[in-house]
């Protein structure tokens, strides 16, 4: 196969993700419509318009980080370091600020600092050959240490009135995190279906040594997404810190949880090669509803934690199906002819 063809090859196989999958998203956009309903008859409270601007507001944060996440895992990695990046960021922002630095160069230290950590992922999944899952485990240890150490327990608040504005402060009814979380989405959304760069991120997960025969830079593609990740672990921290006006070395404890379950709920395959952000952007959505709705009805934050981990077990089991992973259900659809009716609906969609 020469360089052209495999290169051929590789976009055919990519294609544009989130409309080759649309019908999975349709589906996802029923339960989440299913749910508002049944939620709502539960507690009418529920649809209120105060509820569903906050239920936006509270998704916003994890939507940005569900994003990079999506990036990372379509390309065939995972990150396990976003919540203790989001705390070791902000934190060194916050310290910043607190001794008089101006908020536009603590900014820019802010996202330095994110893309930096997320820049550490990359060079050690690539360079070191560490497996991803290895790897951004023993860094979400060390960013969180480090973000405790730099600490020493302590609890910052007190932000400027700007940096407060982006957190708390609305365009006309609607806050900004969510205005912020859309603009984001639709950056990410060029980025990753109508670029080169994204065909390149599906190819590498979908078969990284056929990737790498059609000419792309895999280990280029491996950090650059990684950066992406930092990108938005930066601006999801800068969110969160802004609306509740402080942070600590404990923010974002359990949050990698929360944004690969959203990005798997998607539809986002957690074996690389096919993703979709609005199936991401809806998985963070559902998960944050379903807090929401817990919290209203009074339900312990444990029985959450519960419920998530459900759901993701739940999520990846599909997955599973759909792509024929699992032995026994592969064999029943072989036997009973349903493999071949399932290949012929994916075709038509």
């Amino acid at each position: 196969m020469t360089a052209t063809e495999a290169v051929t090859a590789t976009e055919k196989g990519a294609g544009n993700s989130d409309v080759r999958f649309r019908f999975d998203n349709l589906g996802l956009t029923l339960v989440l419509l299913a749910l508002i309903v049944l939620f709502t008859l539960i507690n009418p409270r529920f649809a209120s318009f105060s509820n569903m601007i906050n239920v936006l507001t509270q998704a916003s944060t994890y939507i940005i980080v569900a994003i990079g996440m999506t990036f990372v895992i379509t390309k065939g990695g995972i990150d396990l370091s976003v919540g203790a990046a989001m705390a070791l960021s902000t934190c060194i922002t916050f310290d910043l600020l607190d001794n008089g630095l101006h908020y536009i160069p603590a900014l820019v230290v802010l996202f330095a600092v994110s893309i930096v950590l997320g820049t550490i992922n990359g060079l050690v999944v690539t360079f070191l050959a560490v497996p991803a899952l290895i790897a951004t485990l023993g860094t979400m240890v060390t960013f969180r240490g480090i973000a405790l150490l730099h600490s020493a327990g302590e609890l910052y608040y007190g932000l400027p009135p700007e940096l407060l504005w982006l957190g708390q402060g609305k365009i006309g009814v609607i806050p900004v995190p969510i205005i912020v979380a859309a603009l984001f989405v639709l950056v990410a959304h060029w980025l990753f279906n109508l670029s080169t760069f994204g065909v390149h991120v599906r190819a590498v997960g979908g078969n990284m040594e056929a990737a790498r025969l059609a000419g792309i830079r895999v280990n280029r593609i491996t950090i650059a997404t990684y950066c992406i990740m930092g990108i938005a672990v930066g601006l999801g921290g800068l969110l969160w810190m802004a609306r509740i006006d402080g942070t600590q070395a404990t923010l974002g404890t359990a949050m990698e949880i929360h944004v690969i379950a959203a990005t798997i709920i998607g539809g986002t395959s957690l074996f690389g090669g096919r993703g979709t952000l609005y199936g991401t952007v809806l998985g963070g959505l559902l998960l944050t509803m379903l807090n929401n709705a817990l919290v209203i009805a009074g339900v312990e934050f444990f029985w959450q934690l519960v419920a998530i981990g459900i759901i993701v077990i739940s999520a990846v089991t599909i997955n599973n199906i759909r792509e024929n992973r699992i032995a026994w259900i592969a064999d029943l659809r072989t036997r009973s002819g349903l493999t071949q009716l399932f290949e012929n609906k994916k075709g038509r969609n």
